[in-house]
């Protein structure tokens, strides 16, 4: 069988580097970013694009089994003015183009933050309103209901993950229980993503990206359950950080 030709936006941030050169093997990657890659991408292709431009995106498309869609701001503390392009009309632009293109997936990275409005000491569970504590929240609720929009009414399958704290463990800032409690690790990360690619039989599902933790902020029985995910590291263990 020949290799499932994947999009991969935002390729040149951590998440996306660390996936592409795991599985650079494994699939035939676009990669797309704002940025010139730092690492080798040997036969794939690159190109250099803004995500918001919606002409770009309809080309960039073109003949795309998956779209893995990492891009977009991912601070905090964005304002609106950044996040209307990058994180609105990107993902606006770019799933009415998979759509048209009759892809088989888009895999959407939505982050924790869509529900860190909730109280740190309570489990987030499947089917929990969203319930986002600051703008950048805000704009992957956005980003989730569009996916929901799409699975349902263009019959574009859809799997959104909600990132936690993708952290190397020789360089973090992971320091008390609610820090550990989102980590996701890098091989984590790289199962996580190709179980999203690969699964069959799923039309939509919002599920979690976090590590087998010892305690997990997220609940992963529905991620685990569908996907067939199974996260092998616990940030308590792998940094040596007591909990408080």
């Amino acid at each position: 069988m020949n290799p499932l030709k994947v999009l991969l936006t935002g390729a040149c941030g951590r998440i996306g580097k660390t996936f592409f050169q795991a599985m650079q093997h494994h699939y035939h990657f676009v990669l797309a970013d704002r940025h010139q890659p730092n690492f080798a991408i040997g036969e794939h292709r690159f190109i250099r694009l803004d995500m918001a431009d919606k002409e770009e995106l309809v080309a960039l498309v073109d003949g795309i089994d998956v779209v893995v869609h990492l891009a977009g701001i991912p601070f905090a503390d964005s304002s609106f003015e950044e996040l209307l392009p990058n994180n609105i009309l990107a993902t606006t632009y770019l799933l009415e183009a998979a759509a048209n293109a009759h892809c088989r997936r888009v895999v959407f990275a939505s982050s924790a933050q869509a529900i860190e409005g909730y109280p740190q000491d309570l489990q987030i569970t499947p089917g929990m309103p969203v319930m986002p504590a600051n703008l950048f929240g805000v704009s992957k609720c956005y980003g989730e209901a569009l996916c929901a929009f799409y699975s349902a009414q263009r019959g574009l399958s859809c799997i959104v993950l909600r990132m936690g704290a993708f952290k190397f463990p020789d360089d973090h800032d992971l320091h008390n229980t609610p820090d550990l409690s989102t980590w996701l690790s890098p091989r984590d990360a790289v199962q996580l993503l190709q179980r999203a690619i690969e699964v069959e039989g799923v039309q939509h599902l919002v599920g979690y990206g976090i590590s087998n933790n010892r305690f997990n902020r997220l609940d992963l029985s529905e991620t685990t359950r569908i996907l067939g995910y199974h996260p092998l590291d616990d940030a308590s263990r792998e940094f040596g950080l007591p909990l408080h």
